[in-house]
């Protein structure tokens, strides 16, 4: 049985869950979600780059052909 398509209400009621769980285990484990915290971070900041050279990219090659 196929699952209906979610609503953008659901999507948000299911971030924020997400995010107060994550909230929560940060007070009890500040440390460890402090680590994720970077870590992710600095996946984020390297996704960002590798997007922007992609996007820089695909512009130029608009203006040189």
């Amino acid at each position: 049985m196929p699952l209906p398509p979610s609503t953008p209400q659901d999507t948000q009621a299911a971030i924020a869950v997400v995010v107060i769980f994550v909230a929560a285990c940060s007070v009890i484990y500040w440390r460890t979600a402090l680590k994720v915290l970077l870590i992710v971070a600095l996946i984020l900041v390297m996704y960002g780059v590798v997007t922007g050279f992609q996007g820089a990219s695909a512009l130029l090659d608009t203006h040189h052909h």
